[in-house]
């Protein structure tokens, strides 16, 4: 680029050549700027035009200064680096500006982004740029409007430079400046123009499309008819921001309101606007303005208000204390408790930013909590449990202080949340419970039955000393341990019933199981069991159940009935005849079916069988008579409420029995099971028609970056089989000029959850390279996966699409250097008309002078011809590209 370094002589003679260095403010470059500023949503824009010793601001929207020495200035950058943009988000960050003494000092830049004002020549003449106080990013859509913008600037430079008259040139840029519609429609800004002379108002589409209105309507939309469409609780302040608008001098105001449209609802609406002609008199005549649509912004920022006060009203409605620093141990916020305690301790709060470290305390006290902070910092989250003795007020208190890390949303460390409770009543508490356990334990230790308490989990918490008669253990043997550990294996599952049984609130008394004693012996135990909700403990008391049993057993032949069709069963155990009409149901019934035992006694079985499972059920049972047992698969049986159930039987043939004399059939319940399965199958087929139809790409692949698995859309997008893929490294795939990016971003997903991976060339399986788009997310340690999954999506034609756009603009500029040399012509021509008539010194005759005269008024309409020609070029080119 020609005339990048500062001292360089074609360009300061560039420069010097637009005679514009300390001229006065001019309306449309300071519209450039205030556009520019409204755009980027930042305090301040400058048009700065750079020569050897200093910067000169044309126009400085937002700050009280025209110019700074060369060796403050962000702008001489551009033009010694050689660069169109030049953005820094965080100046502080920055080596080439965190000492700049405009960063430093007055007025404190936080962000500079700056476009390069290049000549026709290649000259770099300045920038375009904004500033705003804090660190902050600017959007693609907005960088892409800053250089659109800092282009127009060179082009109203240019035309200055043609030293048309004043008025002219003024009327001419007001008009080239309605080209900058195009700029503003794409950033969702409406422009007005309202001349208050004829009270006619001006419209661009956006703008028609945020009031609500149409073309039809903008000659009656009057002042008056502006206002009745204002929500009234807004009107008052538009009013006054009008008036004072409208008073001169002015600097434009800016207001927000709601505007009734034509569905009944209200939009809110950004309005701002100046006047750009005043009377003679000092009456406004010309108002141009912007108007956007902010009702989305507004909404939101109502609810995340209401979010935050609910927050910070319920945490400081606690009494624990809450607080966050920072890396450097600075306080960034804290509860209403946390803020008085501190002023309890040194006399006045902790503010923000301050060191959380006060003078008022013992240096072992600080160095104790300095340590935690670091422990924090280095391994993450942890608790501690703190003993304090107040030796004024006699007395100890504890507290539980938990330490975590706190992240920004890039996912870098920025600082320590922490969290401390007073559990000084549970520790108390702990301590009587203690005390109170060990005079429960002498009283314990002398009964022959176990007697023992367990928590919620099942582990022991406490057992007397009849355990090592019975089970063989010594007491410290048993506490901690899980009761389920001790249980004979086949009766786990019904000891786990009877523990859900107790825990939900019911006293079960009289409950059998066996245990494993220590030698390896079945002891047959009797327990009797509740459950303390408030304590959420269960007490428990067992008797050894040998010498019962034993007796049992004597009874076994006259007892057999019951043992067979064990009532208390979840499954409902019935006998049939060799018709299947009931003799015997089960008091599971009950539960199962909603239908007592008795109502079911002598109805026949088949009567509650789904027609279309009858005949299948029928066969079966009727089989029976050729088997000792069957199993009948699946089918519907209708419970008291009309509904379907599904069940599945065994049946035994017990005719011979004489204790039952029938045909035993057990029952299951397997409707759940059904359901689930059901759900599952939907669930796999969803699945399925997701992966294999949708139209992204979705692999799994492992730290290296090789496929182990493919969806099937893989040969839709890229025309490669799953099967291709796996064992394969990804990176074979990508271009060799991409290779770098994507890898550097691939692995940071090791240390990140996830990726957005920005689009590259892959290679199709025909050989040709499409651009993917691709989030990559960590799922490493997700057990059903164990890999890192990768989304990917063709977009390729946005790719392209956007480099079409950069070729329109490569048309555009091509356009505008081929004109600019037209409209030299008749420029030259003018100047020499006007240079003759300067020079006459009365020599030309009164039809010479008038023929001069003449030649002037038809150059300057040439001029005018020239400069329409040079807009209608430009449209006509970008509606080409547009049909391309």
């Amino acid at each position: 680029m020609n005339g990048s370094n500062i001292l360089d002589t074609n360009r300061l003679e560039t420069l010097m050549s637009y005679d514009i260095m300390d001229t006065h403010p001019e309306v449309i470059y300071d519209e450039i700027t205030s556009l520019a500023a409204s755009i980027c949503n930042t305090p301040t824009s400058l048009i700065s035009l750079v020569d050897d010793k200093r910067q000169f601001f044309k126009s400085h929207h937002g700050l009280d200064t025209t110019g700074t020495p060369i060796r403050d200035s962000f702008c001489k950058h551009i033009i010694s680096e050689d660069i169109d943009v030049l953005i820094v988000e965080d100046t502080h960050k920055d080596d080439r500006f965190s000492n700049n003494s405009l960063v430093i000092g007055d007025p404190n830049v936080g962000f500079y982004a700056g476009a390069s004002l290049t000549a026709e020549n290649g000259s770099r003449l300045g920038t375009l740029c904004v500033i705003d106080y804090a660190p902050r990013k600017l959007n693609e859509l907005q960088i892409k409007s800053l250089r659109t913008l800092a282009k127009q600037v060179v082009h109203l430079l240019d035309l200055r430079k043609s030293k048309k008259k004043e008025e002219e040139q003024q009327l001419d840029l007001e008009r080239k400046g309605k080209l900058l519609d195009n700029v503003v429609t794409a950033t969702g800004i409406g422009i007005w123009e309202r001349n208050l002379i004829d009270n006619v108002l001006t419209l661009n589409e956006q703008a028609q499309d945020i009031y609500g209105l149409e073309n039809s309507s903008l000659s009656d939309f009057k002042t008056d008819t502006w206002f009745s469409l204002i929500h009234k609780d807004d009107l008052e302040e538009v009013k006054i921001k009008m008036a004072e608008c409208l008073s001169y001098p002015s600097n434009g105001c800016s207001v927000q309101y709601r505007m009734l449209q034509k569905d009944g609802t209200y939009k809110w609406i950004q309005d701002k606007g100046k006047v750009l002609h005043w009377s003679d008199d000092k009456k406004p005549q010309l108002m141009y303005g912007t108007v956007q649509d902010i009702t989305e912004k507004k909404n939101f920022t109502y609810e995340l208000q209401r979010v935050k006060n609910n927050q910070e009203a319920m945490i400081n409605s606690t009494k624990d204390l809450m607080w966050c620093i920072d890396l450097e141990f600075k306080l960034i916020t804290a509860n209403t408790a946390f803020h008085q305690l501190v002023e309890k301790i040194q006399g006045k709060p902790f503010n923000e930013g301050d060191l959380v470290f006060s003078k008022h305390v013992a240096k072992q006290v600080t160095k104790k909590w300095k340590a935690y902070y670091n422990r924090a910092l280095t391994s993450g989250a942890f608790s501690v449990k703190q003993k304090i003795q107040d030796p004024e007020k006699f007395w100890t208190t504890y507290g539980l202080t938990s330490f975590n890390l706190l992240y920004n949303k890039e996912g870098e460390k920025i600082g320590i949340t922490c969290f401390s409770k007073d559990i000084t009543s549970e520790v108390l508490s702990q301590q009587v419970l203690i005390s109170a356990k060990e005079e429960l334990q002498k009283i314990m230790d002398t009964s022959l039955d176990i007697i023992c308490t367990m928590d919620e989990e099942g582990y022991f918490l406490s057992v007397n000393r009849a355990c090592k008669q019975i089970w063989g253990y010594d007491p410290k043997d048993i506490i901690g341990t899980q009761y389920l550990d001790l249980v004979y294996d086949e009766d786990i599952k019904l000891t786990e019933d009877s523990a859900e049984s107790v825990l939900s609130g019911k006293k079960v008394v009289n409950f059998e199981n066996r245990y494993k004693h220590k030698n390896g012996a079945i002891v047959p135990m009797l327990w009797s069991s509740t459950w303390d909700k408030k304590d959420r403990i269960y007490y428990c008391i067992a008797k050894d159940n040998t010498e019962k049993k034993k007796s049992e057993l004597q009874l076994e032949n006259s007892e057999r009935r019951f043992k067979t069709l064990v009532q208390e069963s979840s499954d409902i155990i019935s006998i049939l005849d060799l018709e299947a009409n009931f003799t015997y149901v089960s008091p599971s019934s009950k539960k199962v079916l909603g239908g007592d035992p008795e109502y079911y006694m002598g109805t026949n079985a088949f009567d509650y069988i789904h027609p279309d499972d009858l005949q299948r059920v029928q066969d079966k049972f009727y089989s029976i008579k050729n088997h000792a047992s069957i199993s009948i698969e699946p089918f519907r049986f209708k419970d008291m409420n009309g509904e379907w159930k599904w069940f599945e039987n065994i049946i035994t043939d017990q005719i011979n029995e004489p204790s039952i004399n029938g045909l035993v059939v057990t029952t299951r319940d397997i409707t759940e099971k059904r359901k689930a399965e059901e759900k599952l199958e939907n669930s796999e087929r969803r699945y399925k028609t997701l992966v294999q139809e949708g139209s992204d790409m979705i692999c799994i692949v492992d730290e290296k970056a090789v496929f182990s698995y493919a969806s099937p859309t893989s040969t839709k997008v890229l025309n490669i089989t799953p099967e291709e893929f796996v064992g394969t490294s990804a990176f074979k795939h990508v271009h060799p000029e991409d290779f770098d990016a994507v890898y550097n971003e691939f692995i940071k997903v090791l240390d990140t959850p996830q990726i957005a991976i920005k689009p590259f060339r892959f290679k199709h399986g025909d050989g040709h390279w499409v651009w993917l788009e691709t989030i990559v997310t960590n799922k490493l340690n997700e057990a059903t996966i164990k890999g890192i999954v990768v989304n990917s999506k063709d977009v390729t034609t946005k790719v392209q699409h956007l480099k079409a756009i950069e070729e329109q603009n490569a048309q555009l500029k091509k356009i505008a250097w081929t004109q600019s040399h037209i409209v030299r012509a008749p420029v030259a021509r003018l100047m020499g008309l006007v240079d003759l008539l300067r020079d006459d010194k009365e020599k030309l005759q009164p039809e010479e002078r008038e023929q001069v005269l003449n030649y002037i008024i038809i150059s300057a309409d040439e001029i005018d011809h020239v400069i329409k020609d040079i807009v209608e070029n430009t449209i006509n080119a970008i509606e080409i590209e547009d049909i391309k």
